[in-house]
């Protein structure tokens, strides 16, 4: 039922209520004629205007209901929530607004980044200045602490934070973003280890102070290095594999008498390294560390590629997604290949 309808029934219901002022106005109007020489009609209109009072009184004392206004307002609040809802959905499914929702995420990250790499430096101009500070347990336990929540948290707020439209057009700054955050990471955890032999040495034998600094130093180079190193290695691997799966699935596509069992089972192969590759971390080995691509788009990309192998004539559109996502990953990974990594 339409709110005008509710309206109307709503004012057919309840329209004896009116009965009740009516009446009084018209006794009121019946008693200022009483005594003028329209004595009779003022009697009338006395006695009729009670009478209305009082049917119109009965309306008023019956049991309470729900008014209009608590039936209509939560609907008409309700709709125009809808309204906005919907106007917002349409906003966000815009590519512009979903593609500016990712820089903000990527400005975001970049910010924090720039915060948590401050105290490394500050740290470090500390200890040069004034290393006996290190021993202090106050300085030392609060500065311990942050380094263990960076070394920690970093990663996990870096995949948090990761934008999670069109990861394959964000794929080179995905893998960049995760490489660098578990270089800091790892920065942060060694200077972590630091300022606790610190501590401990720097009050003992004050002598092993350089050559600790000058080790943990050379940790936070070497794990550097590795970190990048991984996922060169990884890129190039992962530039072959794709290469070989595109090879196998144009040989499908080209010629359709090639639709036979040994090519199907050659693409299948293909496929299954470089699902290997697209779910490896980049940036450690460990359960922890972020693949290559969301376990999401992988599913999707596998779908798309088993389609181009079993069912190319039903549904050409789909093989060329398939290649145009894969011609992706291998722009993505050309600029980090590294055939001695």
């Amino acid at each position: 039922m339409s709110i005008w309808n509710q309206v109307i029934d709503h004012a057919s219901a309840r329209w004896r209520r009116t009965l009740l002022p009516i009446g009084f106005a018209v006794a009121l109007a019946g008693n200022k004629l009483y005594d003028t020489p329209y004595r009779v009609p003022g009697l009338l209109m006395l006695l009729g205007g009670l009478v209305l009072s009082r049917y119109g009184h009965k309306s008023w004392m019956a049991p309470p209901s729900i008014s209009l206004w608590r039936r209509v307002a939560p609907r008409l609040f309700l709709e125009w929530l809808d309204a906005q809802r919907e106007k917002l959905n349409d906003q966000r499914s815009k590519p512009e607004w979903t593609r500016a929702r990712g820089d903000l995420k990527t400005g975001v990250w970049g910010l924090v980044m720039v915060i948590v790499v401050t105290p490394f430096v500050s740290l470090l101009d500390m200890i040069i200045l004034d290393p006996s500070r290190v021993t202090d347990y106050t300085w030392g336990t609060k500065s311990a602490a942050v380094l263990m929540c960076i070394w920690i948290g970093l990663p996990l707020f870096t995949q948090w934070i990761e934008p999670k439209d069109s990861p394959l057009d964000r794929l080179a700054g995905r893998t960049a973003r995760a490489t660098i955050t578990r270089m800091v990471a790892n920065t942060a955890g060694i200077c972590f280890v630091s300022v606790l032999i610190y501590a401990t040495v720097f009050t003992i034998r004050p002598s092993l102070l350089v050559p600790v600094a000058v080790t943990l130093g050379g940790i936070v180079i070497v794990s550097g290095h590795k970190t990048w190193a991984r996922l060169r290695k990884l890129s190039t691997q992962l530039h072959s594999n794709v290469r070989t799966l595109e090879r196998d699935l144009n040989r499908i596509l080209g010629n359709k008498d090639a639709e036979t069992s040994e090519n199907q089972d050659a693409a299948r192969r293909s496929w299954d390294a470089v699902e290997l590759d697209l779910r490896t971390s980049v940036d450690t080995g460990y359960a922890f560390g972020t693949p290559f691509l969301p376990l999401e788009t992988i599913n999707a990309l596998q779908e798309d590629v088993e389609k181009a192998i079993t069912a190319v004539k039903d549904d050409e559109n789909r093989a060329e997604r398939a290649l145009a996502s894969l011609d992706t990953i291998r722009t993505a990974c050309i600029e980090r290949v590294d055939s001695v990594a």
